[in-house]
């Protein structure tokens, strides 16, 4: 049995109010634990990832701070504009796959992704040779990667970008510097790709999803009739 579904069978049935794993601290970071052992199981399965294993102790610590001190936030966020945190609030055992899941994603956003303003350059933790060979072989894939990225129609570009930002607004994994960050990569400016410099000012609506509830998304200028 793995950590995450061990959190979920074992840990989560003893928290009766899912809020108060944003509302106790200490709960909160109970769960932090089986994140990172989380973190370590899957990327041992994933080829392009598998790397990160050994920087998973060193760096989990900048996580759980990372994560805890955003924690108060994240849950009045989802509150306020329904987001995927706001749909899995109706248990704990799916808060805390939520948020084990939001750890992993953080640890390699936070330390493959340069645009965030937390970014951690991993390549200057010591490591040992085989390691380091397996990180040069996957920057080499990133760039790569890039590569095709840049080859694809702007329209398609410009749509992924919004597609991130969403996401990132309403986990609050991404900031106005991080995206604009993105866009300069792809030669594009935050006007290029939402229609108006000032993110603030994006118009929200409800959309109804698959299971019936309700949630906030972006309408952007170039789809307002």
């Amino acid at each position: 049995m793995h950590s995450k579904q061990i959190a979920v069978e074992y840990l989560a049935p003893k928290i009766s109010n899912p809020a108060m794993i944003f509302k106790d601290i200490n709960i909160f970071k109970s769960i932090l634990p089986w994140a990172k052992d989380s973190a370590k199981e899957f990327f041992e399965t994933q080829t392009s990832k598998m790397f990160l294993t050994s920087y998973v102790d060193d760096v989990a610590p900048i996580v759980d701070e990372y994560l805890t001190n955003r924690a108060t936030k994240m849950y009045e966020k989802a509150i306020k504009s329904q987001n995927k945190l706001f749909s899995n609030l109706c248990s704990s055992q799916k808060t805390v796959a939520w948020i084990i899941d939001r750890w992993i994603n953080t640890f390699i956003n936070l330390t493959s992704n340069p645009a965030y303003k937390d970014y951690i350059d991993i390549s200057k933790i010591k490591i040992a040779f085989n390691d380091e060979i397996s990180t040069t072989h996957s920057n080499i894939e990133d760039i790569l990667e890039f590569e095709k990225l840049q080859k694809l129609p702007k329209e398609q570009i410009i749509k992924a970008l919004k597609l991130i930002w969403e996401d990132g607004y309403f986990d609050n994994s991404l900031d106005k510097e991080d995206i604009e960050e993105l866009c300069k990569k792809f030669d594009l400016s935050i006007k290029d790709v939402f229609g108006t410099d000032d993110l603030v000012k994006l118009n929200l609506k409800k959309e109804q999803t698959q299971s019936g509830h309700s949630q906030l998304v972006f309408v952007f200028e170039s789809e307002v009739a």
